[in-house]
């Protein structure tokens, strides 16, 4: 609606001198009170981090049943290049604002922690179009799958995370709201925990096959495994940027 009227203004510009000055004030105001809030893009952006990590997990399960996932992972990959464009609106978007509820490097530093899932997750995929691994034991695909679901697991403490921040901000900062943050960071600390364990699990069970396996494959795996351990990791951060911005 605000761009229909900044547009129309801007026609009618030469026209009325008046108009000029009110059309001045147009670019004032969008500072003030932007078209999109950083909190709105912040969810946007992590809508396609969900996206991408239940591809990702789909793309894991044909691998293991020796599937073609090539597919997949250009479809994880342009929504890596959509969510780069909406961390790129937020950068201006902040960088512009004259007031907000946060400073600038919170929203920077959220973004950063933030794209870097999506960033991981597209590692993911493409690294998973670059081997085949025969006869792979059924404990570790089983155990590679299990560790996949705690990632994803992850992926969604941080959009809801995401959707108590906007409920804090709502609410105006309210006690009550806050402490729904609190317990969304304990949440994500202990689903990242979990697939620690999960991960250095699956990494002795890989290295012990050193000998029965090609040691290309195990290094392979195991790299993989690393990428998703690396994923639940920065869920953790975000959700404790989060937690630190809504009690600064």
């Amino acid at each position: 609606m605000y761009g229909k009227i900044w547009w129309v203004l801007s026609i009618i510009a030469n026209e009325n001198p008046v108009i000029v000055e009110v059309y001045k004030l147009s670019g004032f105001l969008e500072k003030l009170f932007p078209k999109s809030s950083p909190v709105e893009l912040l969810k946007e952006h992590g809508n396609y981090c969900k996206k991408a990590i239940e591809l990702a997990s789909q793309a894991l399960d044909d691998y293991f049943k020796g599937e073609d996932i090539s597919s997949l992972a250009n479809e994880v990959d342009r929504l890596e290049e959509k969510a780069d464009e909406i961390k790129m609106k937020i950068r201006m978007i902040s960088s512009k604002l004259r007031w907000g509820y946060f400073s600038k490097p919170d929203i920077s530093d959220l973004i950063h922690e933030q794209d870097a899932l999506i960033d991981l997750t597209d590692d993911f995929t493409k690294m998973l179009t670059m081997n085949r691994v025969e006869n792979c034991p059924t404990d570790i695909v089983e155990d590679m799958r299990e560790l996949m679901k705690e990632a994803v697991d992850a992926v969604e403490v941080v959009m809801e995370a995401i959707d108590e921040l906007q409920y804090v901000v709502e609410s105006a900062f309210s006690p009550s709201e806050l402490k729904h943050e609190e317990e969304e960071t304990r949440k994500v600390e202990k689903d990242e925990t979990a697939t620690d364990v999960s991960g250095i699990k699956i990494g002795k069970k890989l290295y012990a096959l050193k000998n029965s396996m090609n040691p290309a494959d195990v290094v392979y795996l195991n790299n993989l495994v690393i990428i998703l351990m690396k994923i639940a990791d920065n869920a953790e951060n975000v959700v404790e940027r989060i937690n630190t911005i809504v009690h600064s």
